[in-house]
C-alpha cells in the first residue's frame, strides 16, 4: 500500500491507497480543491466539512445532469457513508486546531 497526501483547502489529509494511484488522487483531490476554493470565495470559510460537503454535492449533481455514470442505490449509501466519516474526521482535525 502507498501514502499519499491530499490537501483540500490548504489542509493536508494522509491516505493509503494501491500502488501507482496515488497521481490520480491527488488529481481528484486537486478537481475538489479548486470548487472548495471557489465556494469559499462566495460564501466565505463556513467550516471545511461543510465545504467539502457542498464542493462534493454540487459535483456529483454535475456528473448526473450531464448523463454521467450513474450510481447504483447501494453505491451512493457506501459513498455517503464514506463522505459521513470524512466530515467526522475533518471536524475532529478542525477542532484540534481550535484549540491548538
Amino acid at each position: 500500500m502507498a501514502q499519499v497526501t491530499l490537501t483540500v483547502n490548504n489542509t493536508p489529509y494522509q491516505f493509503t491507497c494501491s500502488e501507482g494511484e496515488q497521481e490520480r488522487l491527488r488529481e481528484l483531490a486537486q478537481t475538489i480543491d479548486q470548487r472548495v476554493v471557489q465556494l469559499a470565495g462566495a460564501l466565505g470559510q463556513v467550516g471545511e466539512a461543510k465545504l467539502i460537503l457542498m464542493a462534493s454535492i454540487i459535483m456529483l449533481d454535475e456528473v448526473n445532469e450531464s448523463g454521467g455514470a450513474r450510481l447504483s442505490q447501494g453505491d451512493l449509501v457506501s459513498h455517503l457513508g464514506d463522505l459521513d466519516s470524512l466530515a467526522g474526521e475533518i471536524e475532529h482535525i478542525a477542532g484540534r486546531l481550535e484549540s491548538a
